[in-house]
């Protein structure tokens, strides 16, 4: 079984970028890289797009070849297996831009099969994009309900309550998408951005930059800059722990 990860760069608006999370199929937590441009953890490119603030959900171009796995339960393979067909025509629906019809089918299939994380977190997402935030909420929360060591849905859930102002639960929801996988870049700059820009919590956002570019192949020159202004403004931090380039891991496994 495999789980297709991919993403968008159509997620972008200013002053908010939009998520930037992937159109996953979390349904078995087996990842496979399609190859495709745009791969959660292989983005084409490697400089942020966000040239002024920090005003982003996540670094569009993050290049980080890691992709976080999603741990599940066994008996939820043979379910995967029988949804994966109508998934991907969801999925492929969804990517050709008709937001409204694969709205429909996630929905169908989350209905259907109640079991599975992936579509409830698709609806999250396209009701991100669509600035429904608090429907994205609800569906982020259905999603951990089936599934709580989804750290795509964590991340999501951080995102759609930081657009609400509930930046304390938000935080929370970073931190357990990292939990999860101390290597998962996006979760690692959106925490970051809700400390400086949210939080102003200084520190806290220099760790999670310095983490988050420690992920890069090469290094985003936007975020180079960002923490050395954060160095300069909190020169006694304490330079903490960062995670490692995922370099040759095998990403697709089960944690």
């Amino acid at each position: 079984m495999w789980t297709l990860f991919t993403d968008s760069s159509r997620y972008q608006r200013l002053p908010l970028a939009a998520l930037s999370l992937t159109f996953a199929l979390v349904m078995s937590g087996c990842a496979t890289n399609t190859g495709s441009s745009g791969l959660e953890g292989s983005a084409e490119g490697h400089t942020s797009k966000y040239q002024g603030q920090k005003e982003g959900g996540a670094a569009a171009d993050s290049d980080a070849i890691h992709i976080p796995p999603v741990p599940h339960a066994p008996e939820a393979e043979k379910i995967a297996q029988q949804a994966m067909a109508e998934y991907a025509r969801a999925l492929q629906t969804r990517m050709a831009g008709n937001n409204k019809q694969a709205l429909v089918m996630f929905q169908s299939l989350a209905a259907r099969y109640p079991q599975l994380s992936g579509p409830k977190l698709n609806v999250g997402l396209i009701y991100m994009e669509q600035e429904d935030y608090e429907n994205a909420e609800k569906a982020f929360r259905e999603c951990l309900a089936v599934n709580n060591a989804n750290p795509y849905a964590h991340n999501g859930l951080g995102l759609a309550l930081r657009e609400q102002g509930q930046f304390s639960e938000s935080r929370s929801h970073y931190e357990q998408a990292l939990a999860l996988d101390p290597k998962y870049a996006r979760a690692h700059f959106n925490l970051a951005v809700l400390g400086e820009l949210y939080l102003q919590d200084l520190p806290l956002a220099l760790n999670h930059f310095r983490a988050y570019q420690n992920l890069q192949k090469q290094a985003d020159s936007n975020v180079t800059n960002w923490i050395a202004d954060l160095e300069n403004r909190v020169p006694d931090a304490p330079s903490q722990p960062v995670a490692g380039n995922g370099a040759g891991e095998n990403a697709g496994g089960v944690n």
